[in-house]
Order: structure tokens, then sequence, then C-alpha cells
């Protein structure tokens, strides 16, 4: 990471703080209905807002001996169980994505397009999309715009692969060319034992008295002419020297390798501009974090000793940028209101090359424009400064957009049931209140009933006891009831109400959770009720499956241009039928471009489970011939055991498709084998080659292996073994060859039962003919 001079780190730093401050009086609104609302959903619904603590407390009465109101307070948390419920009907499946080539005409943006597929289906597996899209939701449903961030990040916990390190080495080549055609005779790079050898022949023409053993280098020293194959001349060649730079491979490492990383964020972690109605319009992005100063500096390592504990007293009593409103509101609620004191807040600033204009020196804003043309990333560490960057806000993050609201940050669905929590608390409590005052109290007449005597007795149902009316009155008058309280008859309607209140607001009908509805409940009735749920938050989830689809729209390029380096990635994989395949990703189909990513399913809510079997209930019940043949087709055999709910369900000919598919491994990883037709092994001109496995025709469906084959090879596993495997996939050819010559070979004899002229045999007229019904006795049998 580049080291920047400290004049350069404070002019950032002012950049970030200024807009960190920016609508501080709405943002801290913000934070703290986003804070509510995170209490509500843990269940902490008696809460106030301490202006002094700058945060929520948890009202607990239990600590408190004035009233006894806590034993009242028994709250149903129906805020969360809403949410859960629209939650829920919205994360059945999470949307597939397509990727569009930018010139449908060009094959590199094709082969690019179909690779952006596969990486997108690699990208779910390792961020765990299910859950990413669940957060997703969770954070619309309680914070409002969803912030999505995708990086690269390089781990070894990832793999590795081969580096290899080339340098550049210069090398001294000497040239031997002819001086009248200027042909080049001779090419060599000099070496050191070269030189050596030519300084002794230099000096062996020039030595006294030399013996038997210079006979050699004297030969050699004395060639000085030669014949030039060009001209065909004899001439004392022209030496002439070059110095060549070469790149050599030097030695080859072990890198990490690196993985597209993507998560989603509300507001309490990340801030944008309020006025901002479109990404573009927001000028800075700042994404906050809170954890132990360990890991701060384990990540910047120049931070080391920085955060000891007359630093983090000083941070504690400072009131300036970085307050304790957002710090506070980001913390785990189990905290309730205490604080971590090890704990540091780590800003991460993206800020576009517009936002350097807040500062007042024309000069220092073109030196920043200059050192970060696309937009700075910067990264303080509370208040000290730990790196910078240059980095695009708009390739890194993506925020929701909401079409019903006029701004990026909106409210969240939650904030609709804050008043349903609070008035079903009140509900909660009032009853159980009634309900126990409401058991009377009775007075009674010392002089009817001896209450020392009474308490000396046991209290049994229909014990007799003694008692003295007074004269002139029944024992009744000596005795009182007062009732302290009577639940109104209005309650019990009202809190029906409010549940229906809270249905409408947030859009959670019985019929999205299976609730009970009014009517004669039947089956049509439900899917009709669910029908009317689900298109409520038809909203809801267009603004989702946009989203999504503009995270892998930055995300799939990302992954191109970060891993080029690594070579081919394989991810195994499972396909409709059960088999285990290498999906493999290449560097050279990732040469074109990708003109757009789209969603691969329509926008229309996905089905649940109960619907894909009632659907295909349905058709088997239409006996639909076509329809029939579909459903039974081997390839959606699978599907249909899902759908019905019976896994262990056994269907004929589903042992002959795993069969073919593991003979289809097999031959992949042989070669075919020579066609001899006689014992003498001489090979059949016209079918030189047949496959490694051979076909039985009593045990193997040919119909059936013949169809997998077939599907297998227009696949685009089989299209990529033709040019990975030829021998394998031609192996694979012959074998489905023989299946289909076995399969009319089984056919032929069914054929051969109808004559061939195709005539059909006259009928017996005899057997024909009726008997006249002309009485019992008049019938004859004809012999």
């Amino acid at each position: 990471m580049r080291q920047y001079p400290e004049r350069i780190q404070k002019l950032l730093k002012d950049v970030v703080y200024h807009f960190d401050q920016e609508d501080r009086t709405v943002r801290d609104a913000q934070v703290k209905t986003a804070k509510r609302l995170k209490l509500l959903w843990d269940g902490f619904t008696n809460t106030w807002y301490s202006e002094t603590a700058h945060d929520w407390r948890i009202w607990d009465e239990s600590q408190t001996d004035e009233t006894d109101q806590a034993a009242y307070d028994k709250p149903i948390n129906v805020f969360r169980a809403y949410l859960e419920s629209i939650i829920a009907a919205l994360s059945i499946i999470v949307p597939p994505v397509k990727c569009y080539p930018d010139n449908a005409d060009d094959t590199l943006d094709l082969s690019t397009a179909r690779a952006g597929d596969k990486i997108a289906e690699l990208l779910y597996r390792h961020n765990n999309v299910s859950l990413l899209w669940l957060h997703s939701l969770f954070v619309f449903c309680t914070e409002g715009m969803i912030a999505c961030y995708n990086y690269p990040k390089e781990s070894k916990k990832y793999g590795t692969y081969e580096d290899n390190k080339y340098e550049d080495e210069p090398e001294i080549h000497e040239y031997t060319k002819c001086p009248n055609c200027g042909h080049e005779m001779d090419d060599q790079m000099v070496t050191p034992e070269m030189e050596q050898i030519k300084w002794k022949m230099t000096q062996e023409r020039d030595k006294f008295q030399p013996d038997n053993e210079d006979v050699p280098i004297q030969e050699i020293a004395q060639g000085e002419q030669d014949i030039c194959p060009a001209c065909m001349a004899i001439i004392t060649p022209l030496i002439e020297r070059e110095t060549l730079i070469i790149t050599r491979l030097v030695g080859v490492t072990q890198e990490p390798k690196t993985r597209i990383c993507l998560e989603s964020y509300g507001c309490l972690y990340v801030k944008i501009a309020n006025y901002a109605r479109k990404q573009e319009d927001t000028p800075y992005l700042i994404y906050s974090y809170d954890t132990h100063y360990a890991n701060v500096v384990e990540r910047f390592e120049h931070l080391h000793g920085k955060f000891g504990k007359e630093f983090r007293d000083k941070v504690a009593a400072s009131t300036g940028p970085g307050t304790d409103y957002e710090e506070w509101a980001r913390i785990n609620v189990q905290y309730k209101g205490e604080y971590p004191i090890n704990n540091v807040t780590v800003r991460n600033a993206w800020l576009r090359p517009s936002s350097f204009n807040v500062l007042p020196d024309l000069e220092e804003i073109k030196e920043l424009k200059k050192l970060f043309p696309n937009g700075a990333k910067v990264v303080i560490a509370n208040d000290l400064f730990a790196e910078a960057c240059n980095e695009d806000l708009d390739d890194c993050w993506t925020l929701s957009y909401n079409p019903l609201a006029d701004y990026l940050n909106h409210d969240p669905i939650g904030l609709l049931l804050t008043s349903i929590q609070e008035i079903t608390n009140d509900l909660v409590s009032l009853t159980l209140q009634t309900i126990e005052h409401g058991i009377g109290q009775t007075f009674a007449d010392p002089a009817v009933l001896n209450f020392n005597a009474y308490r000396q007795l046991e209290a049994v149902p229909g014990g007799v006891y003694e008692a003295t009316p007074k004269s002139g009155k029944s024992v009744g008058d000596g005795f009182f009831e007062a009732k302290t309280a009577t639940l109104s008859a209005e309650v019990m309607p009202f809190a029906q109400n409010v549940q229906s209140m809270a249905q409408l607001v947030s859009g959670a009908l019985p019929s999205l959770f299976g609730g009970a509805i009014e009517g004669s409940e039947t089956a049509s009735q439900y899917s009709m009720s669910r029908a009317q749920a689900t298109q409520r938050l038809q909203n809801t989830w267009k603004i989702l499956t946009t989203l999504w689809k503009e995270i892998f729209g930055k995300a799939i390029p990302m992954y191109i241009k970060e891993t080029k380096e690594q070579g081919d990635e394989h991810d195994v994989q499972m396909d409709k039928d059960g088999n285990f395949i290498n999906v493999f990703i290449r560097k050279a189909e990732m040469e074109g471009k990708i003109g757009k990513v789209e969603l691969e399913a329509n926008e229309n809510l996905p089905l649940t489970w109960s619907q894909r079997k009632d659907i295909i209930m349905e058709i088997f019940k239409a006996a639909n011939p076509q329809l029939l043949a579909f459903m039974t087709a081997p390839e959606n055999l699978p599907v249909v055991k899902e759908a019905i709910g019976l896994t262990n369900f056994f269907i004929p000919g589903e042992d002959d498709v795993n069969k073919t598919y593991d003979d289809i491994k097999v031959l992949l990883n042989s070669e075919p084998m020579p066609n001899a037709i006689d014992d003498m092994g001489t090979i059949d001109p016209m079918n030189p080659e047949i496959s490694s496995i051979q076909v039985d025709p009593i045990f193997d469906n040919p119909q059936i292996a013949f169809e997998i084959v077939r599907k297998w090879v227009i696949s685009e596993a089989g299209r990529q073994a033709k040019v990975d495997n030829e021998p394998g996939y031609r192996n694979v050819l012959l074998y489905g060859t023989s299946l289909k010559q076995v399969l009319m070979q089984q056919m032929m004899p069914q054929q051969g039962q109808v004559p061939p002229d195709g005539a059909q045999e006259e009928p017996n007229p005899l057997e024909m003919q009726e008997a006249p019904i002309t009485g019992e006795n008049d019938v004859q049998t004809v012999q």
C-alpha cells in the first residue's frame, strides 16, 4: 500500500470529517430509529431513550420497589413475527442471474457470457448467498436502504496457484557475417567460457616454441578464413556483437487465491448523503464498524502501540468526529446500555473526486484529484490515519433504490409496526391486571362468622362451616363481595382490530404464514388468499431483485479482473441427475466482454414447495399424454420425486440412468480400442475403433442409455470434453453408436412380424358368421 505524506493525510481526513459531520442531527435521528427497531426485533419492547447517554435504555421495573408493574409486563413480540413472515415469503429461492454478451456476433463475448453464468454460480457458493439474501431482507425491514459491498480478498484458505517469476537479463550475441553478401553465417552467445577460449587463442598465436599439446588450439586459431554458403566466396568473416534483453523464468511461487466477497449493510453502518436520489448523487459513502483494537493493529501494523489506555480514555472523552451516537447504536443489544472499552471505530470512506472541492485551496484540490483520479478510499481508525488508495465508489458499492420513496434513504417496513407492538404490550398488561384484580374480595361480619374458628379448619370442596345469623336476618346479609376490576367488553374486539391493522400495514396476511382465513376455508380459497397476500409483496420483491442483478453486474467483472492471473478455475457441482461433474472456468473464456446481467427467472414471487406439488399433481390429474411424457422424462424424475415428497420412491429406469453416467465417466478416462475382426487381429478399415466399454444387449437398457449419451454429447460438459479430451469424447461417441446399433437390432424382430407387402390376413367368413336367433335348438356349432 502506498504511503502518503502527512500533509496529504491531513487533507483526506479533513474531507472525511466534513462529510461525517454533515446533517449530523438528521443522521442521529436515523440511527435512533434503526436502533429501536433492532431492540424490538430482539424482544426488548419496554425501552426509553436517554438524551444523556444518547442511547435507548431498557426499562426494568423489577429493580425498583415502587410498583409491581413488571409482574404484568409480558410482551408478545408481534413485531418480529410479522416481519419474519414477510422475509420467509420472499426468501423461498435466491433469484438466479443470467449474463448477456456485449455483442451477440462476437464469439469472445459469447464465450465470456457463458463463463459469467458459471462465475455467478461460483460466487453464489463462495458467499452463501441464501444467507446474504436473508440478511438483506432483514436490513430492508429494520433499517431501510440496503448497501451491498463487493470486494476482492486474498487468502490461502481459498487455495493457492503457481505464479511464475520472470526477470530480464542481458545476453551478448556474436554474429559472423559475410563481408560480400551480408549473409549471417553463425550466431553464438558469448559466455565467460567463450571469452576465456578466445583469450587463449590470442595467446597461442604468439606463443614461443609451441609443443604437441598446443596443436588443437593452433588449428582453431589459424582457421581465420571460411567459405560463405550464400555466395561461395572465400572470405574472412566479419564478427559483430549485440546485446539482447532476454526474459527468463527465475522461479515459481505459491500465491494465495482471490475470491470476491459480498456483504450487505444498513444505515447503522453506512452513511450517505440524505439529499441523494440516485447513487451517483452522493459524493461520499462512509462505512463504519467497531472492533477490538487488536484486530485493527493486525490489519494496520503501523498503528501498533497507539491504542493504549490513555489514548482510549482520551477518545472516550472526546466530542469530535465519531461521537458515541453511532457507536452505541451499532453494538450488540445484549450489552443493554454498556459499552466495550477496548473497541475502536474504523471508518472506511469512499470519496468521489468532486468531494475534494470542499477544501479551500484550489491547488490542494488539483493535487488530490491527480493522486486519486477515480476517487479515494480512506481508512481512519478513531482519529488515526490508516491507509488510502485510488478506488471508485460505484465499483465497490451498490445501493438499493426504492421507487416508492423520493430519496435513497427511506423508512423501513418495520417502522409501521412499532405502534402495533406498543398497543399489544398495553393490551396484554391490562388484560393480565384485570384478570387478577377481577377476583372479588369478600367482607364478613365477625358476629356472623367466627374467624378464629374458621382459620383452624381445612377448606374442602362442599365443606359445612358454623355461622350465626343476626336476629331477623339471613346468613347472606352478613357477607359482602366487591369486585375491583372488570374487563371491558370492547377490549377483545379491539385487540382483533389491532391485529387486522397490523396485517394491513405490514402486508403479512394470515394466508402468508398459514393462518386461518374467513370463509369456507377450501383449498381454492386458501390458494386465492395466498395469491392476494403475495401480491402486496411484489413491490418489495422487485426492489430486491433489481438490487441483486446490479450487485452481480459488478461482482462478475470484478472476478474476471482479479482472477485472470490464477489460471483456470474449476468447481465440483452436481447435475440434475445426481452426478458429480467438474465445471471449469477457463482463462481463455474471459477474453470477451459482458454486456449486462439480468434475472434468469421472471419477476414473479417464487413458488413454495406446496405450490409446486399442487401444480404437478394437477398435471397428473389432467392425464394429458404430452404433459405426462414431459413429466416422466428421465431428467424430470428427480424434480417430480422432490415435489411430491417421496424421495425414497423407486422409479423404473433410475438405475439405468445412473449406470450410464458412471459408464460415461469411465469412457472419458480411457481411449477407444482397435476393432479386430478375426483371430489374426486384422483391423476393420470401415470401423477401426470400438469403445472401451461394450454394450450388454441382455442387461443394458439401450433406449434409456442412448438418450442419456445423446443428452451428454450436446450438453456443455460434452462440448467442453470435445476440446479438452478428444480421445475420451470419441470413446463416448463410439459407445453411443453401439447403443444405437443394439437398439435397432432389438427393433428388427418386431418389425418382421408385419408381412413385407403390407397385406393383412383375410378373416375366416365362418368364424365371423353369427348364429341365427331362431331358438336354442336351431343353433349349430361350425366345425
